[in-house]
Parts: C-alpha cells; structure tokens; sequence
C-alpha cells in the first residue's frame, strides 16, 4: 500500500469510528508505530483530531475525554497492578460500586479471577458485560444518558438511583488529583457519578495511576477529606503524602 493510499485509509477510520489505536493501525497496515505517528502528524494538517499516547480521536468542545477502546490500551501494567492491590481489599458479601474508568474495569477482572461474592453498583457498559458470566456477582447497572465515548450512563436518572443506595466500598478514578484543588474530572456528568458513589459508601478509595498528578480539572469530583484511601502504582512525592494524610487519607503505592 502507497503512504498516501495508507493516510487516506487513516482518515476514513478516524471518521467512520471517531477514534483509532496506533497499534492496531500498525498491524493492520503492516508498518512501525512510529510510522502511524508519522502519518498522524500529517494528516493533523487538513483534520482536526486530539492525538493521546496510543491513538487520536474526535472530539467535543464540551467533552475531550480520551474514547474508552483507546484508555483501554494505555497505562495497562499500572491499571493491572492499581486493580490487584484494590481487589485485597474486597470481601464476600461487600457490595461494592464502580466508576466507568479503565482502572475500575481491571478491578472487575480481578473480581472474575479471584471468584469474589459480591454486589456490584456500576455505571460502566463494559463493566457489567465483563461480569454478566460470573454467577458469583450480583450486578446493579445504572440507568441514565448513554455517554458513548466512555460507554458509561450518566445524569439525573444515574444519580437519583445512587442517591438512594448504599455500597461498604467505592471505587472511582478521575482526571486529575491536585493538591490544591483535590479530585477533579474533565466530564461534568461523570464527576456527580463519581461524587455521588463517594457519598454513599462507607470505604471511599480513589484508584488513580501516577499520571493524573497535575494541573485540576474543571469539574470538582470531592476534597481528600472525602477519601479514605488512595491507590496509586507507584510512589508519589512526599508533599503529596503528608497533605493527604492531613486529611487521613491512607496512601497505598503499589510499585
């Protein structure tokens, strides 16, 4: 296949699907990832996209959140360690609920592995598809506006229900922790999720990997003291941990 016949190609996949994975891109092709980014870099000249580590998509101005089937590919190895450690702390019987994020998505699949008993309170599409076999979890998928690009329900139906439960653990992701600002999230909807499965549960853990330490996010999700814990992959600086624990927020890094 020609470059130009490749770049077309690209573009027709980006449009038609709204997003692409370098990856997959470069097996389907049969050339180098850098050879994809290459071609990314070209066509951002006559397309407007957002490139992330791992692909690109399309977006909103009112929503940049990174389209799930690409977060799905990136930062595995820590998300895979964030879920093993979180899953420790998972007995039978807890009901337990579940934010949309790729992390929490590990943590289902970490429930399959070690055949856990549980309820499980979610608003994420492809978390209740990963535990639709297991007959050891009781499921409770929320209802509410279908976000596609997270594959996730959001709004006032997702939390009236949420507002009326209560789960022994929460746990839920984010865009951004700041130690100024707190916990905070790119999507207003996703963030009262989030803020509302905090409120209702006894144990509140956020599970965030190393790369969300930055500046906040518009939509404000709680204030450490909120939180009980915070599972991170690996160590984080140790401004970080005393202002968390000011708060009495246990740190538990995982490297």
């Amino acid at each position: 296949m020609l470059p130009q016949e490749r770049l077309n190609r690209i573009k027709d996949l980006l449009s038609s699907n709204g997003s692409i994975v370098i990856s997959n891109l470069s097996g389907q092709f049969d050339v180098s990832e850098e050879t994809i980014r290459r071609d990314l870099e070209k066509l951002s000249k006559t397309m407007k996209f957002k490139r992330v580590r791992g692909g690109a998509f399309l977006y909103e101005p009112t929503d940049t959140e990174v389209p799930v089937g690409i977060r799905e590919k990136i930062y595995i190895k820590e998300k895979q360690i964030i879920a093993n450690r979180s899953v420790g702390f998972i007995e039978d019987g807890d009901t337990i609920m579940l934010d949309s994020s790729t992390t929490a998505l590990h943590i289902a699949k970490s429930i399959n592995e070690s055949q856990k008993k549980v309820t499980v309170i979610t608003n994420s599409i492809s978390i209740a598809n990963e535990l639709a076999e297991n007959m050891g979890v009781k499921i409770i998928s929320l209802g509410g506006r279908l976000r596609r690009s997270t594959k996730s329900y959001v709004g006032y139906m997702a939390t009236d229900y949420l507002s009326q439960v209560h789960a022994n653990k929460a746990f839920v992701s984010c865009t951004s922790v700041n130690l100024d600002f707190g916990v905070s999230d790119s999507h207003t909807e996703e963030a009262r999720v989030r803020k509302e499965m905090l409120r209702n549960s006894s144990k509140r853990f956020l599970i965030a990997d190393y790369t969300k330490f930055e500046e906040p996010s518009m939509n404000k999700i709680c204030d450490f003291k909120d939180l009980d814990y915070l599972i991170v992959d690996r160590k984080i600086s140790k401004e970080a941990i005393d202002r968390l624990e000011e708060y009495g927020v246990k740190t538990i890094w995982c490297d």
